[in-house]
């Protein structure tokens, strides 16, 4: 099990990460969500050993991360910007040399590495350095040094980043299978919603560094917010009135620029609006309902500011 037991950093004096705390199962697939700026990528490299944090701790298999070096053969990592790949060599000549690097030879390894090359399509490249390869396809062949040498766990750090749908397809059913059949857990951060909701079972949130939400894909979903009410009415406009009489059960509310917004979870929550306007004859200068997508509801919960 990898486990991050109150994870602390602070760059000159301001804190990035504070009292962090999550695990990941063998086999599970977690992903790490929150805004840019909210810790993650500190969070992964913490747990790649890419930087030393101030207190808590990383506990991989039992032992802590900072006590035991071999910790590198069970930990693979996708970072931002494909850095653990060498440009000079091929897509198998990398997967190849990072996985020599960790102690892991054989025929069974370039047996993987050949199937994940054909997975994600890296086979019309084959004899292109990873130079001269699109950074789409650069992505591709970091994830193909992660997986080659089947670490325990690995670090996606916005996997789907540059990638077309054939290979986010593809590279969801590796996730899976790896996952399912192999035991390897994933942490996983990214800004698609659509790719998180298809692999993940649980889920941890960060804001500011700190701790939101922890817990399973379903509990999240309950927590997030299916529809956006927008009023603007003229500048005399009692919205105080219209909120305590006519919004019921759980929704949170803003005023900007005397625009009332709601977001709520029930299409029928905004109906007794509706009907007071009509009732007091009162016509909006604006009225929209909106339903929200998947990326735009998890953004109501980071509004919520409800630590878990």
């Amino acid at each position: 099990m990898l486990s991050v037991n109150g994870l602390t950093k602070a760059y000159a004096g301001k804190p990035a990460i504070s009292d962090i705390t999550f695990t990941v199962q063998p086999g599970e697939v977690v992903a790490l969500l929150g805004a840019n700026g909210s810790g993650k990528t500190t969070t992964i490299q913490s747990i790649c050993r890419l930087l030393e944090w101030d207190d808590g701790d990383i506990i991989l298999n039992g032992a802590s991360t900072r006590g035991s070096p071999g910790f590198q053969q069970n930990i693979g990592a996708v970072l931002g910007g494909c850095r653990n790949t060498n440009w000079r060599l091929t897509a198998k000549q990398n997967a190849d040399y990072f996985a020599r690097l960790r102690g892991v030879t054989g025929k069974d390894v370039q047996q993987r590495i050949c199937a994940l090359h054909a997975a994600l399509g890296l086979d019309t490249y084959a004899d292109k350095e990873v130079m001269k390869l699109s950074t789409g396809n650069k992505q591709k062949v970091a994830l193909l040094c992660a997986l080659s040498y089947q670490p325990a766990y690995v670090m996606l750090d916005e996997p789907t980043l540059g990638l077309d749908f054939t290979t986010i397809a593809e590279l969801q059913k590796i996730i899976e299978h790896q996952s399912q059949h192999s035991a390897q857990g994933f942490l996983i951060t990214s800004h698609d919603l659509g790719f998180i909701d298809k692999i993940c079972s649980k889920v941890v949130v960060l804001d500011e560094g700190r701790l939101l939400f922890r817990g399973s894909f379903p509990d999240l979903k309950a927590k997030l917010f299916t529809y956006e009410f927008a009023l603007c009415l003229n500048n005399n406009a009692d919205y105080k009135t219209i909120l305590e009489t006519c919004w019921q059960g759980r929704y949170i509310h803003q005023l900007i620029d005397n625009k009332l917004i709601v977001n709520y979870e029930a299409a029928e929550q905004c109906l007794p609006t509706m009907h007071f306007l009509h009732q007091h004859r009162l016509t909006p200068l604006e009225l929209t309902i909106t339903m929200l997508s998947a990326e735009t509801a998890y953004q109501t919960l980071l509004n919520q500011k409800e630590s878990v």
